[in-house]
């Protein structure tokens, strides 16, 4: 879902900027900041989960809260919520909140920059593939997400360098060699 991004930062090598965040239908459904400004995304959606979010993070007084214990009751008080949450949070590094939220069975995910994914275990467990940049710097960068016969589509063709394979690319897609000539001559291809 990010490989667009990976690739710019590899390209420009400056790392692209947080996409917005839209307000949610959940009263906890947000990027939150952890101890050292880490982040973690975190997903309270249900009843039940808010009643094992409140346990798990001791969170008495609004467990007892009968005006939070619906949905629709916590979304009209999150201005009241997210102060108490963001400060419970602030508390935790990202790996002891996502430990946390492990055990718990809730909703989370760690919000990582493009740059952190290129150490990404599950990533480098076969989604990620060996490319050549056209400077001739080499990187990785996310492969096709499908699988056929159990097996990852491989990288068929390096990116191509300026010059470097126009003609063959042109003779491949059905181009003539007059045709070729006239993009050669115009500019429009180099070889």
């Amino acid at each position: 879902m990010v490989g667009q991004h990976m690739a710019q930062q590899a390209v420009t090598g400056e790392a692209p900027p947080p996409m917005s965040v839209r307000r949610s239908a959940w009263a906890i459904y947000d990027i939150f900041h952890c101890a050292n400004n880490e982040q973690v995304f975190i997903g309270v959606v249900s009843d039940s989960q808010w009643r094992i979010f409140c346990e798990a993070f001791a969170l008495k007084e609004f467990a007892l809260d009968q005006t939070l214990a619906l949905n629709n009751g916590r979304v009209a008080q999150r201005e009241r919520i997210l102060p108490v949450i963001n400060a419970v949070f602030a508390k935790h590094s990202k790996e002891e909140l996502m430990a946390k939220l492990e055990k718990s069975g809730l909703p989370f995910a760690p919000i990582n920059k493009p740059s952190d994914l290129f150490d990404d275990p599950h990533l480098n467990a076969g989604g990620l593939l060996d490319v050549t940049l056209p400077d001739g710097h080499k990187t990785k960068l996310p492969g096709l997400p499908l699988e056929m016969n159990n097996a990852r589509m491989p990288l068929r063709h390096d990116i191509p360098t300026e010059k470097g394979n126009s003609v063959a690319t042109l003779k491949g897609a059905g181009f003539s060699d007059d045709d070729i000539k006239k993009l050669l001559a115009l500019g429009v291809v180099k070889a």
